[in-house]
């Protein structure tokens, strides 16, 4: 093995020295002829008898050159170059080929490198810590739910005193609270609460200062705050006296005592934090999410056994013994990522990559349609070549190296792309351990920098593409055609066929794109349309924030004693802010509501009276927006009555059961029925977060207008006053001429009037729904551009495929078209003969397209992901199919007709 080794560094540092051993070769060789001549002219040769016979018995020194480059040196090379170079001067020549399909193999390449890069960082488990690989998360888990919880503070503070096999054992929490500096405005931010444990378990020095201390835990000390170094460096201009200052935190002052590294962002991706004070939230009934490190020796599965005997505290609720929650420890980035890196999470991934790569398959199989038929054009060079002694493996070498150059490009184009969209998505990014909110970017054990990985990935997925789109079609068309070509060499080129399965190719690929295009019409307009025909209304005019008491005193949190003192408290800050705000300039109305307009949550419901089939895959036939609404609502969206009334006074009572629902769902579910007076009802308790309880029924009182006018779903409100919420929306109107009171509020005077009202009263995401719209606009534009590349690629390749086919029947039928012309056929009827093929195949490719696009239309309800219906575009879109195919085949049609029949006569 090791001697093989050396062969093979030996040949590769002979290529780069080449020049010099060709020199010692030479000198070689003359000394072995000196020594050859001498021995001759010894045993009685005379000088030129003996040159002449010691080069003889050598033999020609340019074959013996030759021999020894290809002994010392990788004798592939130089061909492999020269295929290279004749792979590009072919691409450059067939530029339409190369566009075509350079396209639609980048398309497919950065979607399956793309999706390979982010499950990827995704699977990435060890922490960029000091033994970071032994840092692990506890929580507990839902059985029925089958998902993850946290864990009761009470639980906590017995575990970290009697679990052994873990060390430094901490929890954190994320809270939100509003900030305010010396010098800056309030505004919110995302805190972790956490244990002192958390910095000597990271083992990360602080940049200067200390870290949180044991000591800053106890109920009476001192508030600090521990600050990252973005924080320090954009709110604090990077003082290096920063230690000492004072910044207020939900109202409360808090010192800075130290400034963390740059790279520092534990528990997940936080730039803040204060200690947690277990003994305090424990009495609140919080839940945290613990972590430790192994002890040494210590696997995850003794760890695991320990905490399992360990066990949880008897529930304290019944809603909490009817969980049966279990304690659970997992390696730390398993609580934010699921088990993507276990070995069912890996064969998920691996079974998701692969039929993401499968997308690949449509795309280069009509490639390899159009580099078959190119080879009509080169019978004769492969014929020749053949006949001078290349072998069909060179000649498929070659054309094979033609398409790794094409989709060599490509993958380099499409790691491009992906590299700038996951840089794009990298600080969107916001993951959570449930219930656990991180602020928003990526974990700081993420790296989502483009990897060595997906560049071999992407690589990998080139060399498919090239055999896909090089080899096969070289194999077809040098294979027992070839010697078929030769007997006819010089004749034209005719002996080559056009076989089944690449027939077969074509009709697929029609029926792929007319299955596809509709569905992809449909979520292209569904994407843009609402940016094209806006929300209705002046959304402008609408500022809009998110309210909710500090999480130390928020609803949960409390005791059932202290809970009830929560919620009135919260119910008389809620109205007071309302009142305040409508006293201030320019301010028309004020709403509180569960969600804001289009971003309701979904529910199953059940209408009495009416059936509703649920045979759809998704079951979207009674799947509903809700929302929960007071009684200014509708006046402040200026929300009309269609029929019916609007919620009055005893709508609010906790037994009222009237709901008004918009015009959407009375005629998606009701159809011309009237829905007043009918009853509808949540089918599970999920559903019934925060709209009503399963299986009560309430009562339709009234209908509405769409809200904002292009929505697609249909919607129920609630009437209930959203204090009982821990967290909801406010939203304001002011008139057309007083948009710049939404200025002012939003610099400062909406914080400084909660502030006024409660500190613990958290007021953030203060936007226009001018901008939250325009905003989802963003993305659904973005979306709508990657349809339409997409789109575009696959109709490229079926009118190159069909164009490329049309060319090679017109090619294969020059004789047929020459001896009819002769007699006199008719152009008409010589194109009626050249359309009839095509037409099968296009008919046979359209009628399978609009069988599979109806079945996608039954089982997958388009509007249920985002698009929109549009009436008759399936056989639209087959129509186009059949015209486009029909365009392409044009050219070689018109070609066929100015045959001349001398000519193909000749050929033939």
């Amino acid at each position: 093995m090791l001697a093989h080794i050396h062969r093979v560094v030996a040949r590769i540092r002979a290529v780069f020295h080449s020049n010099k051993l060709d020199h010692d070769f030479d000198q070689e060789l003359e000394a072995h002829l000196a020594m050859s001549e001498a021995d001759k002219m010894r045993s009685g040769m005379t000088r030129e008898q003996a040159h002449r016979a010691a080069r003889l018995e050598l033999g020609g020194l340019t074959q013996l050159r030759e021999a020894g480059r290809e002994a010392r040196g990788l004798p592939w090379l130089d061909p492999f170059w020269l295929d290279l170079k004749l792979g590009v001067r072919m691409l450059r020549k067939s530029w339409g080929l190369t566009i075509v399909g350079g396209l639609a193999m980048t398309v497919v390449i950065f979607i399956a490198g793309f999706a390979f890069q982010i499950l990827h960082t995704l699977q990435g488990r060890e922490l960029p810590l000091n033994e970071g690989e032994r840092i692990v998360a506890m929580a507990t888990w839902d059985p029925v739910a089958n998902e993850q919880r946290g864990i009761p503070a009470a639980d906590f503070a017995r575990w970290r005193t009697t679990l052994r096999s873990v060390a430094d054992i901490g929890a954190f929490r994320t809270v939100e609270r509003s900030m305010v500096t010396e010098d800056g405005p309030s505004e919110p931010v995302a805190i972790a609460e956490m244990t002192a444990s958390g910095f000597q378990m990271t083992r990360v020095p602080p940049l200067m200062g200390r870290p949180l201390i044991e000591e800053d835990e106890h109920d009476g000390a001192i508030p600090v705050v521990v600050i990252g170094h973005h924080l320090w460096h954009s709110k604090f201009s990077s003082d290096p006296q920063v230690v000492g200052q004072r910044v207020s935190l939900g109202g409360i002052q808090h010192t800075v005592v130290g400034v963390m590294p740059k790279e520092f962002g534990f528990p997940v991706n936080h730039g803040i934090w204060t200690p947690l004070r277990v003994d305090s939230v424990e009495r609140k009934a919080a839940q945290v999410l613990a972590f430790g490190r192994l002890e040494p020796g210590v696997s995850l599965e003794l760890a695991q056994a320990e905490l399992s005997t360990v066990g949880l505290l008897p529930p304290t609720t019944d809603l909490q013994a009817d969980l049966q929650l279990q304690p659970r420890v997992m390696t730390y980035t398993d609580a934010f990522t699921g088990d993507l890196s276990s070995g069912q999470g890996r064969w998920t991934v691996r079974l998701v990559l692969f039929f993401i790569s499968l997308l690949l398959l449509p795309p280069c199989a009509n490639i390899a349609i159009l580099v078959y038929a190119r080879t009509v054009t080169r019978q004769e060079e492969f014929a020749a070549r053949t006949a001078l002694g290349a072998t069909r493996r060179r000649i498929v070498a070659q054309l094979f190296i033609e398409a790794l150059v094409l989709a060599g490009v490509a993958a380099g184009v499409a790691l491009v792309l992906a590299n700038v969209s996951v840089t794009f998505l990298r600080d969107s990014v916001s993951l959570t351990a449930d219930g656990f909110a991180a602020p928003g970017g990526a974990p700081f054990w993420m790296d989502f920098s483009l990897s060595f990985a997906t560049v071999v990935f992407a690589a990998g997925l080139a060399v498919v593409a090239a055999v896909i789109a090089g080899v096969l079609p070289a194999l077809k068309a040098t294979g027992s055609q070839m010697q078929q070509v030769l007997r006819v060499l010089g004749g034209g080129g005719a002996g080559m066929r056009l076989g089944a399965t690449w027939t077969a190719l074509v009709v697929a690929q029609v029926a792929l794109s007319v299955a596809a295009l509709p569905s992809a019409v449909e979520m292209g307009w569904g994407t843009i349309r609402k940016g094209i025909l806006g929300p209705g209304f002046a959304a402008e005019q609408y500022m809009t924030a998110r309210i909710a008491m500090d999480p130390a005193t928020s609803f949960g949190l409390a005791a059932d004693r202290e809970q009830t003192a929560v919620d009135s408290r919260y119910t008389v800050l809620q109205a007071e802010l309302v009142r305040q705000l409508e006293a201030e300039p320019g301010v028309l109305a004020v709403t509180l509501l569960s969600a804001l307009p289009g971003d309701e949550p979904w529910a199953h419901v059940e209408v009495s009276g009416v059936t509703m089939p649920r045979d759809g895959i998704f079951e979207s036939n009674d799947l509903v927006r809700f929302a929960q609404v007071d009684e200014a609502f509708l006046d402040a969206f200026e929300i009309p009555i269609l029929v019916g009334r609007k919620f009055d006074a005893s709508d609010f009572a906790p037994e009222s059961t009237a709901v008004i629902v918009n015009q959407t769902f009375a005629q998606q579910l009701l159809g011309d029925e009237s829905p007043l007076g009918r009853r509808v009802r949540y089918l599970d308790a999920l559903d019934a977060e925060p709209g009503g309880e399963p299986g009560r029924w309430y009562e339709i009182v009234g209908v509405v207008p769409d809200r904002p006018a292009n929505a697609t779903s249909g919607t129920l409100y609630h009437p209930s006053a959203p204090a009982q919420q821990e967290s909801l929306h406010l939203a304001l109107r002011v008139g057309p001429t007083a948009v710049n009171s939404i200025d002012k509020l939003r610099a400062g005077r909406l914080q400084e009037i909660s502030m006024a009202l409660d500190p613990t009263l958290v007021v953030d995401e203060l936007f226009t729904l001018d901008e939250i719209y325009r905003e989802q606009q963003i993305g659904n534009n973005i979306g709508a551009v990657s349809i339409g590349i997409v789109t575009l690629s696959v109709l490229l390749l079926s009118a190159a495929g069909m164009y490329a086919l049309m060319s090679f029947t017109v090619n294969q039928r020059r004789r047929e078209i020459g001896i009819r012309s002769a007699l006199g056929a008719q152009p008409r009827r010589l194109l009626a003969g050249i359309f009839r093929r095509a037409l099968r195949q296009l008919g046979a490719g359209a009628f399978a397209g609009i069988v599979v696009a109806l079945v996608l239309d039954h089982f997958v309800p388009i509007e249920l992901v985002g698009g929109w219906n549009i009436p008759a575009i399936i056989p639209v879109a087959a129509t186009l199919m059949v015209a486009i195919g029909l365009l392409s085949a044009f050219g070689p049609a018109r070609r066929g007709l100015r045959i001349e029949p001398t000519e193909a006569l000749r050929d033939g």
